[in-house]
């Protein structure tokens, strides 16, 4: 019985030393384990995206980016979200040109930005934004995050959500999907 106890508290242990990133911290987000995941690379290879199975998921390339779009088209748009995942080339400098940059589009788009902030992700320089409007008749937010990978490449990742319900809850599955991200370049 002691052997047994000593096991279920060095589980305990175990689990409760998941570090939390930044960006779940800010969302105050609890890990949810997410299951049938199918992986899937760019087609440039600059990275891998894990999403479950059920999900629709197409992939977009040009000369500079590549990107995977996907979202759980059996649940109702208000109810589920939009992940689009870009490796690009380029070069993204956070500095006030960039914050101007990034500003005047958010107003051009009738958005207010509600939360943003700097911080790592996948050990990358990153910044991150929440914005929010209307957007098709619907209520909408979306999360932003753009890392950068290289001085001549970054990653960007937008979380288009329609609906006000559990706008948290969305942003915080979409980082843990985020956070398994394995990067190939």
């Amino acid at each position: 019985m002691r052997k047994f106890s000593v096991f279920f508290l060095l589980i305990i242990v175990i689990i409760s030393c998941k570090k939390e990133s930044d960006l779940s911290k800010e969302f105050d987000c609890n890990y949810e384990v997410l299951s049938n995941l199918k992986t899937y690379s760019d087609f440039k290879n600059n990275f891998k995206l894990n999403v479950p199975a059920t999900w629709k998921t197409t992939k977009y390339y040009s000369d500079v980016q590549s990107e995977i779009f996907t979202a759980d088209t059996l649940k109702q748009l208000t109810e589920t979200y939009i992940l689009n995942t870009s490796y690009a080339l380029g070069t993204v400098n956070f500095d006030s040109d960039f914050y101007k940059k990034t500003d005047s589009t958010i107003l051009q788009n009738n958005f207010k930005k509600t939360k943003y902030g700097t911080t790592t992700f996948m050990k990358l320089p990153t910044f991150w934004y929440v914005v929010e409007g209307k957007k098709n008749g619907f209520p909408y937010h979306q999360f932003n995050i753009i890392a950068k990978k290289s001085e001549m490449a970054y990653f960007s990742a937008s979380v288009e959500i329609y609906g006000n319900l559990n706008v948290d809850e969305r942003i915080c599955e979409s980082i843990a999907l985020l956070e398994k991200i394995e990067f190939l370049q």
